[in-house]
């Protein structure tokens, strides 16, 4: 099996439906988060997971860019 390297293109379109499933799962964990807050009074584990992603995302950008420069 041989694995090529993806153009532009592909990587453009693996950029786009990356930024849309990390707003995804980050708009339904805060929900889920919110929901928990205002039934329950605690944020519960999804919160600590969606700051836990928040994290390492701006993290490795913020690596990634000093690299860059």
């Amino acid at each position: 099996m041989n694995i090529e390297k993806p153009d532009e293109m592909e990587r453009f379109q693996n950029g786009k439906a990356a930024l849309f499933t990390f707003a995804f799962y980050g708009l339904a964990l805060l929900a889920w988060s919110l929901y928990e807050f205002f039934t329950k009074g605690d944020l519960g584990w999804q919160f600590i997971i969606l700051l836990m992603g928040n994290v390492i995302f701006f993290g490795s950008r913020l690596i990634y860019n000093r690299k860059m420069s």
